[in-house]
């Protein structure tokens, strides 16, 4: 039971996720997290008659409410919040990069933002929680972005700290640049290379020629031919002034937190001179 709120019923729940009887606290906010916007994604953006799903504005508008409800639009915290692309099944060298790149990333106070899965989703949570620990950072997020066919199948990793359940997969791309300040991505299949491009298409739209945001591409040194590949690819199909548009940087995870904190400057000095909000 949940304080002012409703009492969740559970069935058939495994044994792990209880200690001596109670239920884990991070998997009961889980629990209500999935309810919350289940239930808020079927009344008032489904059913409610507000939102036109069949136009982008609407899209954009609705996608903008379901973070609201949320409540993981931080509108008084300076640009911080770094999201993480990647492989969910990924070889142990690829996973352990990328617990160092949120280790670096916490170190330097900034937050981390996943699929919330494992692989490339769960390593950068695992490395900030001990970066924000040795800063003393009581307050790092760990913000996980899904949506209800991968929440059937998998459940979040445990370290995600606020859960948001998108209507369907092409939303939750929509989440994750609308939250994000910035973008890291790891090596992955092919829907690590339709975060790419689905962020490049958005990059690219005249109305965002200026608009910073930074976008690394990074990995253990033996994946450096993979992005040369999705370099190549960019190059031939949407030209260099795609290619301006991310860095690549391998097997260096100090200098990939530097880079992200570079642009991150940059992102708060642009909202702040148009006088745009940080979330």
């Amino acid at each position: 039971r949940q304080a002012w709120g409703i009492k969740l019923e559970i069935k058939n729940a495994p044994a792990a996720a209880f200690v001596d009887g109670e239920m884990i606290r991070g998997l009961k906010e889980h629990l209500f997290a999935v309810l919350r916007d289940v239930v808020f994604i079927s009344n008032e953006i489904m059913e409610g008659g507000r939102f036109d799903l069949a136009s982008s504005s609407s899209i954009t508008n609705a996608v903008f409410h379901i973070l609201r409800n949320a409540r993981v639009l931080e509108l008084q915290v300076p640009p911080n919040l770094v999201v993480c692309w990647g492989g969910h099944s990924i070889r142990r060298v690829e996973y352990d990069y990328t617990k160092k790149i949120g280790y670096e990333l916490g170190l330097r106070n900034l937050d981390v933002c996943t699929g919330c899965g494992p692989g490339a989703m769960k390593g950068p949570m695992k490395g900030a929680t001990i970066g924000h620990s040795k800063q003393r950072i009581v307050n790092g997020r760990y913000l996980g972005i899904t949506e209800p066919g991968i929440i059937a199948a998998e459940p979040p990793n445990p370290i995600v700290s606020q859960l948001v359940i998108m209507p369907d997969i092409e939303k939750r791309l929509e989440a994750f640049v609308r939250l994000g300040h910035g973008v890291v991505v790891f090596p992955g299949g092919a829907g690590t290379a339709e975060e790419i491009l689905y962020l490049l298409g958005i990059l690219l739209d005249p109305a965002n020629r200026d608009l910073p945001f930074p976008l690394i591409f990074t990995g253990p040194a033996d994946t450096a031919e993979y992005f040369d590949q999705i370099n190549e690819f960019v190059g031939a199909t949407l030209g260099p002034t795609a290619q301006s548009k991310y860095q690549i940087i391998i097997d260096d995870p100090a200098g990939v937190a530097r880079a992200m904190v570079r642009g991150l400057a940059r992102v708060r000095d642009h909202r702040r001179s148009e006088s745009d909000s940080y979330g």
